[in-house]
């Protein structure tokens, strides 16, 4: 039985918990109250001319509430004076819970009608209720957009998991104004902001890869934790999975994954009662793996198994109750549980690191950082802290790292209780050995496998992040099998072996951050004026790039080459402070290629040529005809 000492360090460690969770609580009500309290707004137009990849929106939209549902018109918004708008918070991603609705407007300034034809309007959160968006030019409505989670998702303008609103209908100079309407019962999160197609497909392919890697280490530990339950036939494992897999269901919900691919009717399964269910399933599940995991009913008092009955009861009565109760009133008790949940569990391994279950400080090291990342979300959504470029992807790392951290205590958990074991049961020693060898051998298969996958994933990689354009491995690929074609067939080869000038100055100059812009927009530049099928561009290795045109004649050549080295000269990289002309060095030779290894000499013949470019003073093209190689 514990000591009267022992129990009190444990209520003294419960009440700094229970101080925490009212903390937390404290916090999250700051982030459920609107912020109404703002001053008048000052309306900004936005320049599109300043739209080179992304605009936030943040210092050119304005918002207000209407006062009922007669004012709730696009024509009631658009007699609106300037002074009665309010404009968003700087610094936040949320206006609050909002249980109404919320108009937007954004004045915008078209000095270039191209520039209109390839942006779009980023709501960049998943979980609209109802979206309405007007384009107005001239007093005129252009085109209308209605969408949102309770209109199905094939009523979205663009296949997204997030909202992107097409601004081409605006495809004339002037002045001309976007309004939007936001009905959702849920948090209104505030990521808005206008971008070009080039960066929305960047955006999109950079979180497909983030959401990738997330759903791959869950699915990876889920199998190896599958293949060690099987083995183990640890019930603890089963709920252990059964919560993971929860984990994944809850995320793929948030990040509008589910809506998009599995229910985008929202007829069939509505998309807040799947985020509702999905998050009480999550809860319910964690509390029953932590009664099992810890094994509280056989280590722990009275007040920590009273805690975890009543924490099983009310968790599974929220799992039953979510079809029936209203989805925002729904979703606040269902995070206020959350976060009593994650303190509960936090002090019960606190608990069981004081009674010395070895496990329970890994148990207790994982609730701790899953509560950071949680302390950290509210804190942003209460604005206490600044929006970090996390943003909802918050939950979804601590929820990894938690896991990880979980995995690594089953594994001490198993070390633990195979001591045990070995200690009670000597005439099991030989089995126990004969077992853990089997499962090491297991584990190293499976590691193998895993690394041989990862091998494979690596070489389907073709592609420079950076400037989109093939990487060198993959384009020596692509060349070689060029250039031997050119020998088949019979047909000339031209190469451009190209040069950023003085592009270490410019990075010195105007920093890394300022190189990389100048490394993306020559990647776009190459792109856009080497246009055909058969041309292959590749980034050769820093600032030098390659591009290869296949059947191309001489005077051909030397027309794109000298067509690129304009585009350069004329394009000014500009990242909103800093601007510059950005001028390149080309080298380019062509040939009628006959021997069929001799594909390396003449790429060093555009590169030799590429330094007499720069020998001759930088920002021209050096041009050699070969009579055949």
């Amino acid at each position: 039985m514990p000591s009267y000492n022992d129990n009190r360090g444990y209520l003294n460690s419960m009440r700094r918990c229970i101080g925490l969770v009212l903390a937390c609580l404290f916090l999250f009500g700051l982030s459920s109250v609107s912020q109404a309290a703002v001053s008048q707004a000052s309306v900004t137009p936005l320049d599109m001319a300043l739209l080179k990849d992304e605009v936030p929106l943040a210092e050119y939209a304005v918002q207000v509430r209407p006062a009922n549902e007669q004012s709730d018109t696009l024509t009631a918004m658009m007699a609106l004076d300037d002074d009665q708008w309010l404009p968003l918070p700087k610094s936040s991603r949320s206006l609050g819970r909002d249980y109404g609705t919320t108009w937007f407007r954004v004045d915008l300034t078209l000095t270039n009608e191209d520039v209109a034809a390839n942006a779009f309007l980023q709501l960049d959160y998943p979980h609209y209720d109802f979206i309405d968006v007007f384009l107005i030019k001239d007093g005129r409505l252009l085109e209308s957009f209605y969408t949102g989670d309770q209109r199905g998702f094939d009523s979205r303008p663009i296949d997204q998991r997030t909202f992107l609103f097409p601004l081409s209908a605006l495809n004339s100079t002037g002045d001309a104004q976007v309004f939007f309407r936001i009905s959702t019962p849920g948090p209104l999160l505030i990521p808005f902001s206008i971008v070009t197609d080039a960066e929305a497909k960047i955006q999109d392919r950079n979180a497909s890869l983030a959401l990738g890697l997330y759903f791959g280490m869950l699915i990876i530990m889920f199998a190896y934790n599958a293949f060690i339950s099987g083995a183990l036939r640890d019930t603890a494992y089963v709920y252990y999975l059964v919560y993971m897999a929860s984990v994944g269901v809850h995320q793929l919900t948030l990040q509008g994954l589910g809506y998009q691919y599995f229910w985008p009717v929202g007829n069939v399964i509505p998309n807040n009662f799947a985020v509702a269910l999905s998050s009480a399933l999550m809860q319910a599940t964690a509390v029953v793996f932590v009664i099992r995991f810890i094994r509280l009913y056989e280590n722990f008092g009275r007040l920590e198994r009273v805690l975890g009955t009543v924490l099983f009861i009310f968790s599974w009565i929220l799992v039953m109750g979510s079809p029936f109760m209203e989805y925002s009133s729904f979703l606040t008790v269902v995070n206020v549980t959350g976060a009593v949940s994650v303190f509960c569990g936090l002090y019960i391994g606190i608990v069981g690191w004081q009674k010395r279950v070895p496990y329970a400080r890994l148990f207790a090291m994982a609730w701790f950082a899953y509560l950071i990342f949680i302390g950290w979300y509210l804190l942003e959504l209460a604005s206490l802290l600044p929006t970090s470029p996390f943003g909802e992807h918050i939950l979804a790392i601590g929820s990894v790292i938690e896991l990880t951290l979980l995995s690594i205590a089953f594994a001490d958990r198993i070390n633990h209780e195979r001591d045990l074991r070995l200690r009670s049961q000597s005439k099991l020693m030989e089995v126990q050995i004969a077992m853990n060898a089997e499962l090491e051998e297991k584990v190293r298969v499976r590691t193998s496998e895993l690394e041989e996958a990862n091998r494979r994933l690596e070489v389907l990689s073709t592609t420079d992040g950076l400037t989109g354009l093939f990487n060198r491995r993959h384009f020596d690929e692509l060349y070689e099998k060029a250039y031997l074609r050119a020998c088949r067939d019979r047909k000339p080869l031209a190469v451009l072996m190209i040069d950023i000038d003085h592009f270490k100055q410019l990075n010195d100059t105007f920093g890394h951050r300022f190189g990389d812009l100048c490394l993306i927009d020559a990647g776009r530049l190459i792109r856009n004026t080497v246009a055909g099928e058969e041309a292959i561009c590749g980034r050769y290795g820093g600032e030098e790039f390659v591009i290869i045109l296949p059947g191309c004649t001489p005077d051909e050549a030397q027309q794109k080459a000298e067509a690129l080295r304009l585009a350069f000269a004329r394009h000014t990289v500009s990242d909103g402070v800093n601007k510059k002309v950005m001028t390149i060095s080309v080298g380019l030779t062509i040939d009628q290629p006959v021997d069929r290894s001799a594909w390396e000499k003449l790429l060093q013949a555009a590169d030799s040529l590429l330094y007499t470019a720069k020998r001759n003073g930088r920002n021209q093209v050096a041009f050699l005809k070969n009579t055949g190689s």
